[in-house]
């Protein structure tokens, strides 16, 4: 599964990175990407919805790490004020659960329209 959610994260940031689809790509990325992603996954045992919850989760806790770091790299390189610190974290937080809620349902859709 972890290979699956690596996946939907590289998609997740291609779909970021090239201009113009970032307008679309963003909110729609981690849908997108678990929903190409998941197929990358093996089979597991378990209901659709379970199978979409952990890879939601497990996606989750990438988009955590990974946002995490890049706000702890600003507040070391720019030195943020207090305001700026507790809002960059709240945008972690509201980042990581849309792409862990998200996330779960892309790779739930994909799981009912494959039948697995």
């Amino acid at each position: 599964m972890l290979k699956g959610v690596l996946a939907a994260f590289g998609i997740m940031l291609g779909l970021a990175l090239i201009p113009l689809v970032n307008l679309a790509g963003i909110p729609f990325g981690p849908f997108i990407g678990a929903y190409f992603g998941i197929r990358f996954a093996r089979e597991q045992p378990g209901t659709y919805a379970a199978k979409g919850v952990r890879f939601g989760a497990l996606l989750a806790l990438l988009a955590l790490l990974a946002s995490s770091a890049a706000v702890a790299a600003l507040m070391v390189m720019v030195g943020l004020s207090q305001r700026m610190t507790i809002l960059a974290w709240i945008g972690v937080l509201v980042f990581t659960m849309y792409s862990g809620s998200m996330g779960a349902l892309g790779a739930m859709y994909a799981l009912l329209k494959k039948g697995r």
